[in-house]
């Protein structure tokens, strides 16, 4: 790990964009996607949750899921201060949870979520989590035994912060009724975090939404950089090419 991640804003044109990234990751799942807007003029704000990008996994478990959803509030607040009175919001895994929760309980121009467990499905978070901690205490330069030892001693606390990352779900999957703007789902056919059948579950309650939904069959979970990255690229601008943007407003 060369240098820790942090959070990304380019300031390029009048429409902005708010991008999550997913559980255990940081601005650099979304760092591609960010930069092929900014070269289509907008402005992209890409923000780091609180407790993630150090290399103490702790850090990430000692935080409260709604934490979380308060740093999505203040990035929106961020954006607004800036002048950006219509805001798209869009996020990838768990993300996509807070994405979703926006596009509910805030005034967003549009959005939608990345390979995100809105509709409960079955998972496989934890072994990915593991795989996470092993990586950056490798990075931090501890032994393997202390490595072994600290993801043995974790494990209880990754298994209660995933139900707290359930029950966000939840509340989201409880209010999509009452999202008025489009909304963009996307999800990878090769997904080996979560069960890629779940995005129809979560288009279903979505039927009288104005819904675009996209499959991409040779995608992984982290489908913002994996081999669909361009075409996830595309249908993401043309998306928000289609919005509802008012250019007087700022």
């Amino acid at each position: 790990m060369k240098s820790l991640p942090k959070p990304l804003y380019v300031k390029h044109g009048q429409r902005a964009v708010l991008l999550l990234h997913a559980y255990s990751g940081s601005p650099n799942d979304v760092r591609m996607l960010a930069r092929y807007l900014e070269k289509s003029e907008y402005t992209v704000y890409a923000p780091l949750f609180t407790g993630h990008g150090t290399l103490n996994p702790q850090d990430i478990l000692t935080q409260k899921t709604e934490t979380w959803w308060e740093d999505t509030k203040q990035a929106i607040h961020f954006l607004e201060s800036e002048g950006f009175s219509q805001i798209a919001v869009f996020g990838l895994s768990m993300g996509g949870i807070f994405a979703i929760r926006a596009m509910e309980e805030l005034q967003m121009i549009g959005g939608g979520f990345f390979c995100s467990p809105i509709s409960p499905v079955e998972n496989h978070v934890p072994e990915n989590f593991e795989r996470y901690e092993r990586y950056v205490l490798k990075a931090a330069g501890k032994s393997e035994q202390v490595i072994e030892e600290t993801v043995t001693s974790l494990r209880p606390h990754v298994h209660q912060q995933l139900i707290e990352i359930q029950k966000q779900a939840a509340i989201a999957e409880e209010k999509l009724n009452e999202i008025q703007a489009p909304v963009f789902l996307a999800q990878a056919g090769q997904d080996e975090m979560i069960d890629p059948s779940g995005v129809y579950e979560t288009a279903k309650k979505l039927a009288d939404k104005r819904m675009t939904i996209q499959w991409y069959p040779q995608s992984k979970h982290v489908i913002t950089v994996g081999e669909s990255r361009r075409l996830l690229e595309k249908d993401v601008l043309e998306f928000l090419e289609n919005l509802p943007w008012n250019e007087e407003s700022i």
